[in-house]
């Protein structure tokens, strides 16, 4: 079982709330891939990092079954994010972005499941819509809308568009946070802003906010509390349920079990309270949440 990811490597230099600064290697294409990892999934990137990803960085990841090639390697600089993180939000600031990736970086790869999940706009819309219609061998297609909502202010700081027109046509599943909800659904927020979405041929629609985590899926609305762990170190926990969700359900073929291992996912790696990819739960830690809250889970039918 495999699964591909389309999205920059991306080097974080994160600040947390006491002011201390650390550099971490982040965003989809590394939390994605060490979380499939945690499940033993093989992991291929169609990434871009440029010739200033260093070396040790480059055997961190191959040590953990996930490799960059050199073919991945471009004269633009890698994608890197300052992070400022407070107390229920964060701000971020753009300070280099590689190049985008293109038709030619998906073409070939074979996988169970694509989870696509640009950072800053480096999936244009075809290479979206190439993705989707490859069916050999896929079965799933997981789509985090983050990168396309983000927009670059004069500064350097990101902001978020209000409304986005996006053809979701072949996606499997989509996760999405209030901001991003608000804007593929026209305005609409909660519920009514999940069913909107969810009638633009969406199968499962995976919705976040403070400490809950919600799944609308058939007539059907699911919902985890998720305990206040007290820690502000939250960058990457999207990606690291969009991931758990994925493996969860190509493994089991049951959205509710992988609403679990996600919800699961993302508590095991709140708790961890660490910076960057260390946060990244082990198998059994998942597992050991997701089994609690399968048997604990709020539901009612819509």
């Amino acid at each position: 079982m495999k699964i591909a990811v389309a999205s920059h490597v991306a080097v974080d230099t994160i600040q947390d709330m006491q002011g201390r600064i650390a550099e971490s290697l982040g965003g989809p294409a590394c939390y994605c891939s060490i979380t499939a990892r945690r499940f033993n999934i093989k992991v291929k990137l169609a990434t871009k990092v440029g010739m200033d990803f260093s070396q040790d960085n480059r055997l961190m990841l191959h040590t953990n079954g996930i490799d960059i090639e050199d073919s991945q390697f471009t004269n633009n600089p890698t994608t890197r994010f300052r992070i400022i993180q407070k107390k229920d939000s964060r701000e971020l600031f753009l300070l280099s972005k590689c190049s985008p990736i293109t038709i030619e970086d998906i073409q070939g790869i074979q996988t169970n499941c694509w989870i696509v999940s640009p950072v800053m706009d480096e999936i244009p819309y075809p290479v979206l819509h190439e993705i989707v219609k490859d069916k050999d061998n896929l079965e799933f297609v997981m789509l985090d809308p983050q990168g396309y909502i983000r927009t670059l202010n004069a500064d350097g700081r990101i902001s978020f568009l209000n409304d986005l027109k996006l053809d979701v046509s072949g996606i499997s599943a989509i996760k999405v946070d209030p901001e991003e909800l608000s804007a593929l659904a026209g305005g609409r927020k909660g519920i009514e802003g999940m069913q909107f979405i969810k009638n633009l041929g969406i199968k499962f629609v995976i919705s976040t906010e403070y400490q809950i985590i919600r799944l609308l899926y058939d007539k059907m609305h699911y919902w985890i509390k998720l305990p206040d762990v007290g820690t502000s170190h939250s960058t990457g926990v999207g990606d690291i349920l969009s991931s758990a969700f994925c493996c969860a359900y190509l493994k089991e073929k049951d959205p509710l079990w992988a609403i679990c291992f996600a919800a699961g996912a993302v508590q095991g790696a709140l708790e961890t309270n660490l910076v960057g990819l260390e946060k990244v739960p082990s198998k059994s830690k998942i597992e050991q949440n997701a089994s609690y809250y399968y048997n604990t889970i709020s539901f009612q039918e819509i």
